[in-house]
């Protein structure tokens, strides 16, 4: 590893000798001469050799010095190829954003989305990290994150995505052939209740309720436990429980009758999602897009 210390004077030397003059390379990086010749000898005695020739009319190359200098300039390069790199990312959306989000999040306010997304935006990727446990997007290397805003450090920028939704209970008709109607919480332990156990950590799920007085949980029972919301979807489109599930994504159900949604008076107002990163300041275009593309997507109707 070269010394950060040296990269200036490296770049002085290169600046002189291709311009064989003090004079010259001065003006091009808005130096004094005498500065410029102070930095070049400094890099010299670190060195222990001298890199140019000097008389009072000419400045010109020794043996070690062109040695040097090849190097450096393929060295400069690279660094000029680097920075044009990151100049393309901020200006071009492309590269990968890897986004951390829990598994129902995904299905909420993504995957209707993305192959859209992939048509607009060819050059970007997404890594979806699907975790239900909150991720430190610094310390694991993540762009951006998605949790409800009481889960968000507050150092960070938090932007709501989405409309507020709701926990409502419902069931196929087909399970309320062989079922009471339940008419309060209560009543859910008489019902084979289809219950989601976190992935992360093994816990069941606890069924939440609003009603005059506040908020309050239940534990339920029932044959069938997923930690999958695909699967416990299809659980209760066969008629095979009774399940609480974030309304929108049984809105389809509803409408055409496969779902019958009950307990409506006690369903539990969800806190809206937010989209979480470390700073506004110099955000890549990959990231500004992918923000923008995904809020417009999911705003309120």
């Amino acid at each position: 590893m070269i010394e950060p210390s040296l990269l200036p004077a490296l770049a002085a030397f290169e600046c002189v000798a291709r311009h064989a003059s003090f004079s010259r390379a001065a003006a091009e990086l808005g130096l004094s001469a005498s500065a410029l010749s102070q930095s070049v000898s400094t890099l010299e005695r670190r060195l222990g050799l001298r890199l140019l020739a000097r008389t009072t009319r000419h400045v010109g190359l020794t043996e070690e010095g062109a040695r040097l200098l090849d190097g450096v300039r393929r060295g400069l390069a690279e660094l000029g190829g680097a920075l044009a790199s990151v100049d393309h990312a901020r200006e071009q959306p492309s590269g990968t954003v890897r986004i951390t989000l829990p598994r129902l999040a995904f299905a909420l306010y993504f995957a209707p989305h993305v192959d859209e997304f992939a048509r607009r935006y060819p050059e970007v990727g997404i890594e979806f990290s699907l975790d239900d446990k909150l991720a430190d997007l610094v310390a694991d290397r993540f762009d951006i994150g998605l949790r409800m805003a009481d889960n968000i450090a507050g150092d960070m920028v938090a932007i709501p995505l989405g409309r507020p939704q709701r926990l409502i209970v419902a069931a196929a008709p087909a399970y309320f052939a062989r079922h009471p109607v339940p008419l309060q919480p209560a009543d859910l332990a008489e019902h084979d209740c289809i219950r989601f156990r976190f992935p992360t950590s093994g816990r069941n799920a606890r069924w939440l309720f609003r009603q005059d007085d506040g908020d309050f949980e239940l534990e339920v029972r029932g044959r069938f436990t997923v930690n999958d919301a695909d699967a416990e979807l299809d659980l209760l489109r066969r008629g095979l429980g009774i399940s609480q599930v974030v309304e929108s994504m049984v809105q389809d159900d509803l409408a055409a009758g496969r779902l019958r949604e009950v307990l409506a008076e006690y369903a539990w107002p969800m806190p809206v999602a937010h989209l979480y990163f470390p700073s506004r300041a110099q955000m890549p275009a990959r990231l500004r897009v992918f923000i923008d593309f995904f809020r417009a997507m999911n705003a309120p109707a």
